[in-house]
């Protein structure tokens, strides 16, 4: 018997191209075994809008299945974009809820200024294109880039961000995060294990500077590393499980799955060949302990803190709604970030 492993999952909440109910049925379609158990956590950027959802879904399925609440905070180390995994957090802890909703108004300007600057080009766009219909729907870079797709202006997404808006083009707009040690405490006080994610994509680090944050995070509390990911060669992953015994850290894994926004991966397999062992569970189900579910009673609450800040949001000016994430990268195509 197999178990199928994937800790590092988005849905439509952030960027991802399926909602939280279909992540759930389509794990379940992927196993070869109807009786092979599940593991997979859903991990949206600086939001949990989806948990309530996902976990819901995955109760349907009994002890098969085993569903993580989970989220992924983007945090700036030094210039350098990291993200951190959060995994088992409480997501109706009103510290927790309170300050995703200050990172994600924190940026609620970049889309609008991406947008100013298309238009200076001549593009024909607007806020009102890039809109979703659901108001806690995160909008991030993709967005624009289907529209742009959509509208003619590039042959594909990876042309738009090539074109207009990746890092150094025309269009690019920096963003304001959090430190990964405040990203750290904020997992931490919701009852969370923290995790570093996917260590080998930040290219502006060498070798000892992927060193030397590890060690610096796990000072701050960092309890795991993201050992297996999708783009990782088998050197890289070696070099990644050495800092997880030198700093005794969890070894995680997962796809970093986004549905049609990154249809090169797959769930559980990512590129193809990727597979996370069955030998991490113990010790990491060990250490996020039993798994919080989400009552109805508290799916209100979450309900509410939701409808607060799209009203915030909205105050201020109809183009200023538009909540922006950003996607852990792949290295194929640098699209959502």
């Amino acid at each position: 018997m197999k178990t199928y492993i994937d800790l590092h999952i988005h849905s439509t909440a952030s960027d991802g191209t399926l909602t939280p109910t279909e992540i759930v049925t389509s794990a379940l379609s992927c196993a070869d075994n109807k009786k092979d158990p599940i593991v997979i956590a859903l991990t949206d950027h600086d939001t949990v809008a989806g948990v309530p959802e996902f976990m819901a879904e995955a109760q349907k399925y009994g002890s098969r299945l085993t569903a993580i609440p989970g989220v992924e905070i983007s945090t700036d180390y030094h210039g350098v974009e990291i993200h951190i995994l959060g995994y088992n957090i409480d997501v109706t802890n009103s510290a927790l809820l309170e300050q995703l909703k200050i990172c994600r108004e924190s940026r609620d300007g970049r889309n609008e200024k991406i947008i100013q600057k298309l238009q200076a080009e001549g593009i024909q766009i607007s806020m009102d294109d890039i809109r979703p219909e659901d108001p806690n729907e995160t909008i991030a870079r993709p967005h624009i880039a289907k529209q742009l797709l959509k509208k003619k202006y590039v042959s594909s997404v990876k042309e738009a961000f090539d074109k207009y808006l990746a890092e150094g083009r025309s269009c690019y707009v920096e963003r304001i995060m959090p430190t990964p040690q405040e990203a750290i405490s904020l997992i931490q006080n919701s009852g969370g294990v923290a995790v570093l994610a996917h260590l080998m994509y930040y290219k502006k680090l060498d070798a000892a500077g992927k060193s030397e944050l590890t060690a610096e995070l796990k000072e701050a509390g960092l309890l795991g590393i993201e050992t297996y990911y999708n783009t990782y060669t088998p050197v890289e992953e070696a070099f990644v499980q050495s800092l997880s015994k030198q700093h005794a850290l969890l070894q995680t894994g997962g796809t970093d799955f986004h549905g049609k926004n990154k249809p090169h991966i797959s769930l559980f397999k990512g590129q193809g060949e990727m597979e996370v062992p069955e030998s991490i569970l113990p010790e990491f189900m060990e250490a996020i302990g039993e798994i919080k579910v989400v009552q109805p009673e508290e799916q209100a609450k979450m309900d509410a803190v939701a409808t607060a800040s799209h009203a915030d949001s909205t105050a201020g000016s109809k183009s200023d709604s538009a909540e922006t994430t950003e996607a852990a990268p792949d290295k194929t195509e640098k699209i959502s970030s």
